[in-house]
């Protein structure tokens, strides 16, 4: 390009030197100087060409006079160039401490750029180098706002993928203000809502994010789950627990997820009788097996109601382990214990269970067979670790009618 256009001057030149030629040879003109008492007469073409060759001569000295300057610079920037390429195939390759000694010695030789110290920052963070990677990010060109957006956007990802949530979450709050669809932001920042448990600031994130088509509707629908979830997680009474659910909208009350968590919770902190409506409504609505284990924890006064509806549904779902296994553990609750025994031998029967054969174990230890308990245990400690059940010893492992509904 810039040989191209040398050659273009130097024709208008030529042709320009052509037209006036005729001019020059009639009448050649008379250039007359005095200086200090010498006077220089010349005609005004011999001028001219005297000025240009001076003009070149100066030119030729300028540029040789930089030739050693301009070849240093371009030796140093062969070199940041091949410590660049090596620095960032050490990056790819996951050699961190290579990748941030060459990119080091390339931004070095290179001056302050902002893509090699950012990929130097990347570098000493995958050797848990913090404060370095915070230097390199420090060091790195921030004179406009692209490059103070990627400075930034480098150091909120760094700080996200160190578990950093509160300073991450600063950092990509005022990225988002500047750039409210950018995507990583978006992502970043919902990843830092989730973790450090600020559902509500989750919640109001979504629909840009929608926006920004960062996500879809079903990944809407499960980050709002999520956020339900976390949500009921908090509570730690009966009126919040409550509370917080009346709070929530019908679609989401009635995902088998958030039942699951508002029944565990209700549960752990000791008010299991706020689970039976919600769990046996949802039941009849779409059947999910996973609701029972929670169902199988009774509140003070409601056993005899849980088991009735708990038989009601093995009549349409006889085949069920989970099923078997809620309604042994409400018979035992009840001391019903040839019912109890029954019904989690057959659930065994059907699924063996980490969870069946603890429940087994307990009520076998309670009624005094330690051997067969002991068996149960063992079996449950064995699933739990991968491997295959052992059959339990003796006759225990068969299942027999149920007794009549004893209390002994």
């Amino acid at each position: 390009m810039k040989s191209s256009f040398l050659l273009l001057i130097a024709l208008v030149l030529a042709l320009l030197a052509a037209a006036v030629a005729p001019v020059f040879k009639t009448d050649p003109g008379l250039v007359q100087m005095h200086f200090r008492g010498w006077t220089i007469e010349t005609s005004l073409l011999t001028l001219v060409l005297g000025v240009l060759i001076i003009w070149l001569l100066v030119w030729v000295f300028v540029r040789l006079f930089k030739v050693p300057a301009e070849t240093a610079r371009r030796i140093r920037e062969q070199r940041s160039l091949a410590q660049l390429e090596k620095g960032l195939l050490a990056l790819t390759e996951g050699d961190w401490s290579t990748a941030e000694r060459a990119l080091e010695k390339s931004a070095s030789a290179h001056g302050r750029t902002t893509a090699r110290y950012l990929a130097a920052a990347e570098a000493a963070d995958g050797q848990d180098a913090g404060d370095r990677a915070e230097w390199y990010l420090e060091q790195a060109d921030t004179r406009n706002r692209k490059q103070k957006f990627l400075v930034d956007l480098t150091r909120a990802r760094i700080l996200t993928q160190n578990g950093h949530y509160t300073e991450a979450k600063e950092v990509l709050e005022a990225l988002h203000s500047k750039r409210r669809k950018h995507s990583q932001v978006l992502e970043m920042l919902a990843r830092c809502y989730r973790e450090l448990g600020e559902w509500e600031a989750l919640l109001k994130l979504l629909p840009v994010m929608q926006k920004a088509s960062v996500i879809d509707e079903q990944e809407a629908t499960e980050l709002r789950h999520i956020a339900a979830i976390g949500e009921l997680k908090r509570c730690k009474d009966k009126d919040a627990l409550q509370a917080s659910w009346k709070a929530l909208p019908k679609a989401i009350q009635r995902a088998p997820d958030v039942i699951r968590a508002y029944a565990d919770q209700a549960v752990l902190e000791g008010m299991p009788e706020l689970t039976e409506e919600v769990i046996r409504n949802s039941l009849k609505r779409e059947w999910n097996p996973l609701l029972l284990v929670p169902y199988g924890e009774p509140g003070a006064n409601d056993t005899a109601k849980r088991l009735k509806q708990c038989e009601k549904w093995l009549e349409t779902h006889p085949e069920n382990s989970l099923l078997h296994l809620t309604l042994g553990r409400l018979c035992a609750r009840d001391e019903l214990w040839g019912k109890a025994r029954h019904h989690m031998i057959r659930s065994l029967e059907i699924e063996p269970t980490v969870a069946g054969f603890d429940s087994l174990g307990q009520l076998l230890e309670r009624k005094g067979e330690m051997e067969v308990a002991m068996a149960c245990f063992r079996n449950a400690l064995r699933m739990n670790q991968g491997k295959e059940p052992k059959p339990l010893p003796g006759e225990h492992a068969k299942l027999e009618p149920p007794a009549v509904p004893d209390k002994q």
